[in-house]
């Protein structure tokens, strides 16, 4: 719409610039006018062919700028659907973020306060005593009953060994304006790579995946951290199905 009213302009402006052209034509005879403006008889018609050149210029010099303010418009149209084609196809690399385990943690400790909702996985052989240092009484335990009291959305998938973790969180936030579900999946594969998908209540996302368990090599903390839209909803998906598939925790 705001380039037809462009165009549109365009062509008034060069109709109006011969309109006035042609008036212009006709100032010689209007004897008024040129005696008010002091023009000797001998040069209104030099006069007049003068302004009905500038007039004619006028108009196409609008209608030009109208043109040219139409050309940026849909270049800018064009050079923003490119840039976004590309932001599509390619994965947000600069979004990907390396941290220990421990760094991950106390920085999901000061974010759970925020949170509008967690999907989280704990999931560890029994002997894999590192998995754990994060269990009940810990900082981040503490972190998420809090959150949970004032309203956050928590589900996770643990492994048999945290099924007591799980039971002793459902009944600590009993009654609050939190939610909390957990289901035991038993009979993972091992190593299992254990992940966090954390959305604000701004609705934006971030997943953390890392604390890789298993039952050979023990534990690395090794863990990653992205806001990809594409990665975080296929950790969605995947915490989804593995919630699907445990018993709950009553």
């Amino acid at each position: 719409m705001p380039d037809r009213k462009r165009s549109r302009r365009g062509l008034v402006s060069v109709a109006v610039g011969i309109l006035l052209g042609v008036a212009s034509m006709a100032l010689p005879s209007v004897d008024a006018l040129w005696a008010a403006l002091g023009v000797a008889r001998d040069l209104r018609t030099g006069h007049s062919t003068g302004l009905a050149i500038l007039f004619l210029c006028l108009g196409f010099l609008v209608a030009q700028y109208f043109q040219q303010e139409e050309f940026k418009a849909e270049l800018e149209r064009s050079l923003r659907a490119e840039s976004a084609r590309l932001e599509a196809g390619l994965p947000a690399f600069g979004l990907l973020t390396r941290q220990t385990g421990d760094e991950a943690m106390a920085t999901l400790t000061g974010l759970v306060a925020t949170a509008r909702s967690v999907a989280n996985t704990r999931i560890s052989p029994s002997k894999v005593e590192v998995a754990a240092r994060h269990g009940a009484g810990s900082a981040w335990d503490r972190a998420l009953l809090a959150a949970l009291q004032a309203g956050l959305a928590y589900r996770e998938v643990v492994s048999p060994n945290h099924a007591d973790l799980a039971r002793s969180r459902r009944a600590a936030i009993a009654g609050s304006a939190g939610v909390y579900e957990a289901a035991v999946v038993r009979h993972l594969p091992s190593p299992f790579l254990n992940f966090i998908v954390v959305e604000q209540r701004d609705g934006t996302k971030e997943v953390w995946f890392g604390w890789l368990a298993s039952r050979t090599s023990g534990f690395d903390g090794t863990v990653m951290r992205t806001g990809e839209t594409h990665v975080v909803s296929l950790f969605e998906r995947w915490h989804t199905e593995l919630l699907g598939a445990g018993t709950p925790v009553r």
